[in-house]
């Protein structure tokens, strides 16, 4: 294990200088050490065998920290020889997958090897599709293209013995040239390479879609004498160029190499090998992997923030000018999701939108959307300048002035689904406030999951424009007309330990203060009579946790959530909670609780039973089985205000259930409220899919 070493020199180190006499030195060391083929005679051969994880991931929604879906993933099993002078052959040996999500997912081939000799002079990537002839930082030519950096050094304990390490980061001298960017780990004793993880600049990387790669090489002591392959790890994000929404997707490979056979003959049948073959596919099925592959996926492949690659990239920025990392200048089509293009509310009817961005230099980003509602005939929009991470799609700091209907209640179902009922059957689930503002968004790191937000707003209240194809709305809530500054903490995240029998969960927060002026008045612009002027001092909270505990056969309990509170001076309509559908209050009407605090908890046991396999043509095919999730649930709630229909304070049960089927998407509830509730019927998509529509 790694153990930094806590002394003084330790931090006199981390202020050393690029290009100082002892960092050079290490990398002299280093690299006549790998001229000369692992740099001991007395390594002949060796043989050993790797154990592998492919996976390729959905990431849904703004920011890193929202946990990606894996769509699907493959565990993979293979041989390795090497032998002198500079031979290696590797066999895949066992292969098997599992198809998570509809998708059609293939991989270079080189995905499916493992690193040898720490990468050749000339690094080449995704079959020399991502990146192709960087040279290596321990190359011989290297010196002249790349300047180095002592950095603390590292501790290695092992049975018995303690082993110093040099970290010595490394970064081209010319931003603008095809290099790497990185640091690699040095055994001080034989200036063998023990780590090595890097990214690349720009201009390295070939396929424009990719806005992530970073590789990572861990070698162990093997016979307490050669430092041989033991971890490899390699992620790639991929987006869009052209369509720059919170969507994209990510491919992330493991290997762990172990039984290690050292100077043992190789057989005359490996050496005739190429360097990569497979055997047939009917051998690969036949491997005796222990297991689901679904079930023992390592955590970092299914990791929710995947921090170790966003750290890697944050310190390649410290090193370097963020343009070395950047993509070019570039404009693009933009939106948070398919609603931001078309949508279907009470107060908008149809409305139409679109958005484009363009980035430039060092991370400025500048974002417009508009869209337009033809039954209100009101033109809605959004514009921000801002500064984003040279990896990243969402901005650090922002300056932005926008109009919108802000929905103050806490989503219910998804925005396409919510459209759709709303056209067709006048089923509306938003509750809306004509909001026009202009301020500041603030993050601290591309790592932190909450964003503060402080603008200065009008609310004024919206209209019932729309009609739907069959049946009618529900009446607006009368929201206030107020003027004033808001403050908005906003975060969400989520755990995903990637292991059976492990508990996997969610999370999201919003808090907000606010002070503000105006009128009690859906109508009236200034106060009137019975209208008085109003001042409120405002605060309001809301949360949602969702936990997921997997039981034996397949089964699992979950756990839902939600709270909000709301309380102040003059306590208006728009700051309110809202309880009320299929997640907060199933068996009651949407948004029939609004009131100054409740508490809604879910426990709903998921139980998969046989069903229909769906073929899929090309995508495969949807798994043979419908997971069935009765649940039962309590919301309790406390008095609203006067202007607002509520229900009275109480303690408010429900019991339904659910069905989940093709792959888990899809989703169908029927429950009933058990006080003074009705038979609620609902049809969904995934909760993880939300972000995007």
């Amino acid at each position: 294990m790694f153990v930094w070493a806590g002394n003084a020199s330790a931090q006199r180190l981390s202020r050393v200088p690029w290009n100082d006499v002892g960092a050079d030195s290490l990398i002299e060391r280093a690299t006549q050490r790998r001229s000369l083929q692992l740099a001991d005679s007395t390594l002949l051969s060796y043989r050993a065998d790797a154990h592998g994880f492919l996976a390729f991931l959905a990431q849904l929604g703004e920011g890193v920290v929202i946990p990606p879906k894996v769509v699907q993933s493959e565990e993979l099993a293979l041989t390795i020889a090497w032998w002198q002078p500079n031979r290696s052959a590797q066999q895949l040996v066992g292969r098997r997958d599992t198809t998570l999500l509809p998708a059609i997912v293939s991989y270079y081939r080189d995905r499916y090897g493992v690193i040898l000799d720490n990468l050749p002079d000339r690094i080449r990537l995704g079959d020399g599709q991502d990146v192709r002839d960087v040279p290596h930082p321990l190359a011989a030519s290297a010196r002249a293209l790349y300047e180095f950096q002592r950095a603390s050094p590292v501790r290695i304990r092992i049975p018995g013995r303690d082993i110093m390490v040099d970290e010595v980061r490394f970064r081209p001298r010319d931003g603008s040239q095809a290099a790497a960017i990185g640091s690699v780990f040095l055994d001080r004793e034989t200036a063998a390479v023990v780590r090595l993880s890097m990214t690349f600049t720009r201009a390295a990387i070939l396929d424009k879609r990719i806005e992530t790669l970073v590789i990572t090489l861990e070698n162990g002591l093997v016979r307490e004498r050669y430092w041989l392959p033991r971890r490899q790890d390699v992620e790639v994000s991929r987006a869009s160029p052209w369509l720059d929404i919170p969507l994209r997707g990510i491919v992330r490979g493991r290997w762990e190499v172990s039984n290690y056979d050292v100077n043992e003959r190789i057989p005359a049948t490996t050496l005739v090998m190429p360097r990569w073959s497979s055997v047939s596919a009917d051998s690969l099925r036949k491997y005796p992997f222990a297991d689901r592959v679904v079930d023992i996926l390592p955590p970092e492949i299914q990791v929710a923030t995947s921090e170790d690659v966003v750290r890697a990239r944050i310190q390649a920025e410290a090193a370097v000018r963020s343009a070395m990392l950047a993509r070019p200048t570039r404009t693009a089509v933009t939106g948070r999701g398919i609603s931001d293009g078309a949508r279907f509310t009470r107060a908008e009817g149809l409305s139409l939108g679109v958005g484009v961005s363009r980035r430039w230099g060092a991370g400025w980003l500048l974002s417009a959307r508009g869209r337009y509602g033809f039954d209100d005939e009101q033109v809605k929009g959004h514009v921000a300048l801002g500064r984003a991470p040279a990896f990243g799609r969402v901005p650090l700091l922002q300056v932005f002035a926008e109009r919108d209907l802000r929905d103050v209640a806490t989503p219910e179902r998804g925005g396409v689904t919510n459209s759709l009922a709303a056209l067709a059957f006048g089923s509306d689930y938003s509750q809306q406030v004509d909001t026009r503002a202009a301020g500041v968004s603030f993050r601290r790191s591309p790592l932190d999951p909450f964003t503060l937000r402080v603008a200065y707003e009008t609310d004024a209240p919206v209209t019932l424009t729309a009609r739907p194809l069959s049946g009618r709305f529900e009446p607006v809530v009368d929201m206030w007309r107020l003027r004033g500054v808001r403050a908005e903490l906003r975060g969400t995240g989520g755990w995903n330990p990637g292991t059976a029998h492990v508990t996997r969960g969610a999370w999201s927060l919003s808090a907000s203060i606010g002070g503000f002026s105006g009128t009690a008045s859906a109508i009236a612009a200034e106060p009137a009579p019975g209208f008085p002027r109003v001042a409120p001092r405002v605060a309001r909270a809301q949360g949602q946790l969702f936990v997921q505990r997997p039981l034996a056969h397949d089964r699992a309990v979950v756990s839902f959530t939600q709270v909000g509170v709301a309380g102040g001076h003059d306590l208006p309509p728009q700051w309110l909670v809202f309880a009320g559908g299929p997640w907060s209050a199933p068996g009651y009407d949407a948004g029939a609780f609004a009131t100054r605090a409740y508490v809604s908890q879910r426990l709903e046991l998921r139980q998969p039973v046989r069903g229909p396999t769906i073929p899929l043509g090309r995508y495969g095919k949807a798994p043979g089985h419908i997971t069935l999730a009765p649940y039962a649930q309590l919301t309790g709630t406390a008095s609203g205000i006067p202007s607002t229909p509520s229900r009275v304070a109480g303690v408010w049960p429900s019991a339904g259930a659910g069905a989940l089927f093709f792959f888990d998407l899809l989703r169908i509830d029927v429950a009933r409220g058990l006080r003074n509730g009705t038979w609620r019927f609902a049809i969904d998509i995934d909760r993880g899919f939300w972000g995007i529509l």
